[in-house]
């Protein structure tokens, strides 16, 4: 008896989540017949389910369509995944399949206090190895420029009037009004390039990672010496560089603006 009663509960609970799932197919809610017909379910069997979530709200009934919708409840319980996301350790497997593809070091760096720090590492199996610091500027780093291109320009402005724009390389850029045009292209192009304006002889390129509220929170880059990254080499990369920070920022709950979204 206590078996049946067992499967019953987990009978339960396994509908109570398809018809969940399908609500959250429909923000604009859904009537009792026709999701009982999507989940394949009696609609007297629906109706207990729905009445059953509603008291503990998981799903919302609109007083004039008598349409059902998701309850903010389960909004509360995505952010909470969402909080407790660690994306250091959601983009290391990418990161060491980027080691894999480019044979180059791969860096996740965040900003902090205005600068450009980097958090995690996997080095290039390659026999030179670059010396790079955990911390850099902003302005000539590829990680960097990633991270603050997607702030406004005040925002920008505001940052680096703590940070004066030191040149490094006669790359460096050193004009804040360069810089931001530079930045409006890699918010455009959605990747920023390094070339050799942090130190003679080192290219990277580095993308952004953004959170579910659509704010970059990290960046990870490709780094090597110009004698292996090429011009070249360095925008055949970028593809691979670019769909590996989609997925670490899709696996964070973030969705892209398409054209058409309201």
């Amino acid at each position: 008896m206590a078996e049946r009663t067992t499967d019953q509960a987990v009978q339960s609970i396994e509908r109570a989540l398809t018809v969940l799932e399908t609500l959250g197919r429909y923000p604009q809610g859904i009537g009792v017949t026709e999701l009982a017909h999507c989940v394949g379910l009696h609609k007297s069997t629906v109706h207990r389910l729905l009445s059953t979530l509603m008291t503990i709200g998981y799903v919302e009934q609109d007083k004039d369509t008598e349409r059902y919708r998701l309850g903010i409840k389960v909004l509360g319980l995505g952010l909470e995944v969402l909080n407790n996301l660690d994306f250091r350790k959601e983009a290391i497997p990418y990161m060491k399949e980027l080691v894999e593809i480019s044979r180059e070091t791969v860096q996740l760096a965040v900003l902090d206090d205005g600068e450009m720090v980097v958090v995690e590492r996997d080095h290039s199996p390659e026999t030179i190895i670059v010396n790079m610091g955990l911390r850099g500027a902003v302005h000539c780093t590829a990680e960097g420029k990633a991270l603050i291109a997607f702030l406004t320009p005040e925002q920008i402005t505001r940052l680096l009037d703590k940070h004066p724009l030191a040149q490094y390389t006669v790359n460096t850029i050193t004009d804040i009004n360069n810089l931001l045009a530079h930045l409006e292209k890699v918010r455009n192009q959605g990747y920023a390039i390094n070339a050799e304006e942090l130190a003679e002889g080192l290219r990277s390129v580095a993308a952004p990672v953004f959170d579910h509220t659509g704010r970059v929170i990290a960046s990870i880059s490709i780094s090597g010496p110009t004698s292996r990254l090429t011009l070249e080499r360095l925008a055949r990369l970028v593809t691979v560089l670019k769909e590996a920070c989609g997925s670490v920022s899709a696996r964070l709950g973030y969705r892209p603006q398409v054209v058409g979204d309201r």
